[in-house]
């Protein structure tokens, strides 16, 4: 009598499935920041617009007092690193969804097809002079 070897039978992780979460957390983070960013400046301004470094509204204004620091900190941070993130997940991505297995899975590779258009969104935008004048005021 043999027993079966339970080390060879291990269930697969399902492909894609991580990746896909991945980058919808990455895009997620990177819209939050920009949304509290652009947020923080309407308080300053009383209407929803693009800062600038030195403007009307928040050019002399002390933006970041006390714990407001530790959001600009991570605000820095997203902006900045999570579109670098993005691009390289959708890099993987692009390579994953043309994997046979991946194409085996039509709502996985949906999912993972719809999570890179989004991290490509967040490069492209990352990219633009709006991203850039944000950034640029974050760092004012």
């Amino acid at each position: 009598m043999t027993s079966p070897d339970l080390g060879l039978t291990a269930a697969q992780r399902p492909a894609g499935r991580t990746l896909a979460r991945t980058q919808f957390l990455l895009v997620g983070a990177y819209v939050v920041a920009v949304g509290v960013a652009l947020g923080r400046a309407a308080a300053f301004s009383g209407h929803l617009y693009l800062p600038r470094q030195g403007d009307d509204a928040t050019g002399n204004a002390d933006l970041w007092p006390g714990l407001w620091s530790g959001v600009w900190l991570v605000l820095v941070v997203v902006i900045g690193m999570v579109p670098l993130a993005a691009a390289g997940t959708a890099l993987v991505a692009v390579a994953r969804l043309a994997t046979p297995r991946m194409r085996t899975d039509s709502v996985r590779w949906r999912s993972l097809l719809v999570s890179t258009i989004l991290a490509a969104l967040v490069v492209a935008a990352w990219l633009s002079p709006q991203s850039t004048t944000l950034y640029t005021w974050l760092l004012d």
